[in-house]
């Protein structure tokens, strides 16, 4: 039995054994190269494929917009494309400013405190003097009430020395007929007199401890008088810069030091233009003269103006001018820090007829040239530039008149290099 199983074992052992002589299976090249594309060409081809088909569609960005989300966007100049009618067609300097009030301020207390009570809202309507806001003053009507009481004690002594003076007024007077009579002696004599003079000094030392008491009830009267916030001249409330029980001090910046200011205040009833005018044309301008005025916000009206002041300063990394247009019929619908174009007349377009046809004008830094042909950079959707080829018509000083290409209101680059083209991504200079 167990020669039979040594045997058993032995067989199984010899089927195990590797076949030297027999010959490995390999695949053919034919297999091989399926295999190959299997694993590799097809996946690439299907993941160029779907990124083909993705770039088209729009799922994945191409080439150039992965470019561009890596290369920082170039910042531009722009200015807007006007629409003008009338007498401002013909305007010889037209420049952009925004609106302010002649008379604007922020509004603080004259002492540090914390607000007791606000009694204005933006937009309402007060006079000089009003009072805006109340700080607690509680100590202050304390302080007021003690120098009150003290002032009173020194005119009722003083009232009280007057009585005094008459009664050794009395005493002198009866010492001198008696010392004529020889019944009393020159030191009683003297003795009545020294206590006359003793009550008129000390009259005058009470007048002047009076006049002290008086001098501290008005300082107490000016520090009270000093936690209320009174508006310095007639105005509208166009912010509200603090609340009930906020901290305020002159000077303050904010919540660690302190509101500097309660409300802000301005006359909306005169208004003007703070505008920018180029150094090539502020020769044009002078004081007095007529303008018209279109503000952004309220569309199809003119404003009349009058150039009030030219700040005889110039602006050297702008090549600018200020210059203040006040608004002669300024109305309701008109607030500070509004946008708006300001268009200074001649005398002779000044007195011409108005003209109801619109013409579209560009400033003439946003025109390029390509041999005989005209074209702008418009700042588009996304902020991406498309180039519009344009007509030119008459030619002003700082702008020309476009008949075909622009329609008013765009956004055009000024000063654009010759490096952009269509399509390609920036940002607009604030």
């Amino acid at each position: 039995m167990a020669d039979s199983g040594t045997s058993a074992s032995a067989d199984s052992l010899s089927k195990l054994r590797i076949r030297r002589d027999q010959p490995v299976s390999r695949p053919s090249v034919f297999m091989r190269l399926l295999r190959w594309l299997l694993w590799f060409v097809i996946p690439v081809l299907l993941v160029g494929g779907v990124f083909v088909l993705g770039t088209q569609r729009g799922w994945i960005p191409d080439a150039d917009r992965l470019m561009e989300a890596v290369r920082a966007k170039p910042e531009v100049r722009t200015a807007t494309v006007s629409l003008e009618t009338g007498r401002s067609a013909d305007a010889t300097v037209v420049a952009t400013g925004y609106l302010e009030s002649r008379q604007q301020a922020r509004i603080g207390s004259r002492a540090t405190g914390r607000i007791e009570a606000v009694l204005v809202e933006e937009g309402s309507q007060v006079s000089a003097n009003d009072v805006l806001a109340i700080l607690e003053h509680a100590d202050l009507d304390a302080s007021l009430a003690a120098a009150e009481a003290s002032a009173a004690r020194c005119r009722s002594e003083l009232q009280e020395q007057d009585v005094e003076i008459q009664r050794a007024l009395r005493d002198f007077q009866r010492a001198e007929k008696s010392l004529a009579a020889k019944t009393m002696t020159a030191a009683e004599f003297d003795t009545e007199k020294f206590e006359h003079d003793a009550a008129i000094a000390r009259r005058l030392s009470l007048e002047a401890a009076l006049q002290l008491a008086e001098a501290r009830v008005q300082e107490a009267k000016q520090l009270r008088e000093n936690m209320f916030v009174r508006a310095p001249f007639a105005g509208t409330v166009i912010s509200r810069d603090a609340e009930l029980g906020e901290s305020i001090m002159p000077g303050g910046m904010g919540e660690a030091s302190g509101r500097g200011s309660v409300v802000t205040l301005a006359d909306l009833e005169h208004l003007e233009v703070d505008c920018d005018v180029k150094e090539d044309f502020i020769s044009r301008v002078i004081q007095g003269q007529t303008a018209e005025v279109a503000v952004d916000a309220v569309p199809g009206r003119r404003y009349r103006g009058t150039v009030r002041k030219i700040i005889p300063m110039g602006d050297r990394a702008r090549a600018t001018v200020k210059v203040r247009v006040a608004l002669e019929d300024a109305d309701a619908r008109l607030f500070p820090e509004m946008s708006c174009t300001v268009y200074f007349l001649s005398d002779e377009v000044k007195e011409s007829a108005e003209s109801e046809v619109a013409r579209v004008f560009c400033p003439n830094d946003a025109i390029q040239q390509a041999g005989s042909e005209s074209y702008v950079w418009i700042v588009a959707a996304e902020d991406r530039l498309r180039r519009v080829v344009v007509q030119l018509g008459e030619k002003k000083e700082d702008r020309t008149e476009v008949t075909l290409g622009l329609q008013g209101g765009e956004k055009v680059v000024v000063s654009a290099p010759q490096d952009f083209r269509d399509g390609m991504a920036v940002r607009t200079a604030q």
